[in-house]
């Protein structure tokens, strides 16, 4: 190899090793932001007025009173490492999680609660009843659905606020590098009768902004997690 093309392979090799830099600098500075985005929505949220929820359904580190006559507890998010559920669910799943959703739950644990537009699965349940909406079991809860779901580039991660049965899904077949998927809500009868996909509605463009969003509300507005 003369040093023409010696140069020439270590300009490549160099340029290689940059383009890794730089897209390894990227990526850490994209879970630092998420962290902190991540971080100041808990912060909204548990300084909020929070509506008491059943006991049963509240990961026991989050309880924080003993049971009322109702069987509610008051509650708040607190910080946990995710177990080995995590790595497991996210085996079974063919897209990835959002950096920021998965900040969230993999640092922390919470009840299922509204928020904004969403009812957010609960996460750190050690068993959770049948009957309950743990995220590691209800995403994978209708296999017809979620089979059609993932088919069109949609992950489900979400409930509306309103406890509907459509999904709220991200829309992982629509992303880009710079930004995060679109949280969308799904009409589940289409699926479920015709096997079709329809968005009823487009609840942001990208969950690091309704996430941002909701944080803003919950510090200046009348919003609140129940």
């Amino acid at each position: 190899m003369d040093s023409m093309e010696a140069n020439a392979t270590y300009r490549s090799r160099y340029a290689k090793l940059l383009r890794c830099l730089l897209q390894a600098t990227r990526m850490s500075k994209r879970n630092d932001m998420a962290e902190a985005r991540v971080d100041a929505f808990v912060a909204a949220v548990n300084s909020s007025s929070r509506a008491p929820l059943p006991c049963k359904g509240i990961p026991e580190l989050c309880r924080r009173s003993a049971a009322d006559d109702c069987g509610c507890c008051d509650w708040q998010i607190v910080p946990a490492t995710a177990g080995s559920w995590l790595v497991e669910l996210a085996s079974q799943l063919p897209y990835r999680w959002p950096v920021s959703f998965h900040s969230l739950i993999s640092r922390y644990q919470f009840p299922a609660f509204c928020c904004g537009p969403l009812e957010f699965y609960s996460v750190g349940l050690a068993n959770p009843p049948d009957d309950h909406y743990e995220l590691r079991t209800a995403v994978l809860r209708d296999p017809p659905m979620v089979s059609v779901l993932w088919e069109h580039g949609y992950l489900p991660f979400a409930r509306p606020e309103d406890s509907s049965y459509d999904p709220v899904c991200f829309d992982c077949g629509n992303v880009s590098w710079a930004s995060e998927p679109a949280v969308v809500r799904i009409d589940h009868e289409e699926i479920l009768c015709r096997n079709r996909i329809r968005v009823l509605q487009v609840l942001s463009p990208a969950f690091h902004l309704l996430l941002e969003l909701m944080t803003a509300n919950l510090l200046t507005g009348p919003s609140r997690a129940t």
